[in-house]
């Protein structure tokens, strides 16, 4: 079984509400559909783009379905929304468009928004590490699954607006977690844990 992390910024736009209402996306418009196309014909498609790219876009179009795609919240970095995809890889061209810049897409079920520390740590690590539009972590589908049939509540999302002083400067702190630099990584995961004691 298949799980995935993937970033809600296509083509360099927010796109979260459109993945919480079952859209999940990756951007690169390239002016045709990527259905049933190999990895060596989706790098024609993109001359110059890099290896890395061409992986991304590849493992995306062959999102299988019931896959598990955790997405990190923008508006709030202390939660991730949990997906379970129920199309396979869909192509929409109205959107194949500088413009919009969204044409790959997948059908997805929002399955709960949960706090991103109550995830299990293996997941957590791979969190914090994956810093591409779309990373595979398979390995860790059987404790997500675990984590997901657990009888956790769906997280209201209207309260991702509600961003006061205390999310913004906990947003700060996350952002800091993936600094080269060890020292701002060590003091900014102290901050996050002394806020969560006062919890």
């Amino acid at each position: 079984m298949n799980a995935y992390i993937l970033r809600c910024k296509p083509h360099s736009k927010n796109r979260e509400q459109e993945f919480l209402e079952g859209r999940i996306s990756i951007g690169w418009p390239c002016g045709k559909s990527l259905s049933n196309k190999s990895r060596e014909e989706i790098a024609r498609a993109y001359e110059g783009l890099t290896e890395t790219s061409v992986s991304m876009i590849s493992l995306f179009v062959n999102m299988p379905v019931n896959s598990i795609v955790l997405t990190p919240s923008i508006l709030d970095k202390s939660l991730v929304h949990i997906f379970k995809t129920v199309s396979a890889y869909q192509y929409d061209v109205d959107a194949d468009n500088d413009d919009v810049g969204n044409p790959h897409y997948v059908s997805v079920e929002l399955l709960k928004t949960v706090a991103r520390n109550d995830l299990p740590p293996p997941v957590i690590r791979s969190l914090s590490g994956a810093r591409k539009t779309l990373s595979q972590i398979s390995k860790h589908y059987d404790i997500l699954d675990e984590f997901i049939c657990a009888g956790f509540e769906i997280e209201p999302t209207e309260h991702l607006l509600n961003t006061g002083n205390k999310v913004e400067a906990l947003n700060v702190l996350y952002e800091l977690l993936t600094s080269e630099n060890e020292e701002i990584r060590l003091n900014a995961a102290m901050g996050i844990l002394k806020y969560e004691q006062h919890l």
